[in-house]
């Protein structure tokens, strides 16, 4: 059996997650600085294949009303993308309120999340896994 891998996909960053092979639990995996798709999905890639991902995993920013903003639409263009490249399926999650989450989780912990970013994009990573592990 595979891992399922996550994504939290923001303007700068992406926050990276993979799952246990029992797919129990999410663990932080990386943080990807965004430097446009063809490196993105290069490095997307190499991860799946290091990992043996089976499933892609990937948060979309619905408004909290359901609605879709524009950066809703940009992260269903980037996962249309992803659909017409890669053989596994992916999946996509609601992520609302996954990186106020992840701010409270540092805060709580003691950290400043302002001094924290490249784990607060992993943290709301696997908070979108978690969410998904847990909803099975």
């Amino acid at each position: 059996m595979g891992k399922i891998l996550a994504l939290d996909i923001g303007e700068k960053r992406i926050g990276v997650a993979v799952s246990d092979e029992l797919l129990f639990l999410a663990h932080p995996l990386t943080t990807l600085q965004w430097k446009g798709f063809k490196t993105f999905f290069a490095e997307l890639e190499s991860i799946i294949d290091e990992n043996n991902i089976t499933e892609l995993l990937i948060g979309v920013p619905y408004t909290l009303s359901g609605n879709i903003s524009r950066k809703t639409n940009d992260i269903l263009n980037i996962i249309k993308k992803l659909r017409n490249r890669l053989s596994i399926p992916i999946i996509e999650w609601d992520e609302s309120l996954s990186t106020k989450q992840a701010h409270n989780i540092l805060h709580r912990s003691g950290k400043k999340p302002s001094k924290q970013r490249h784990q607060i994009d992993q943290i709301a990573a696997v908070v979108i896994l978690q969410e998904y592990l847990d909803s099975k």
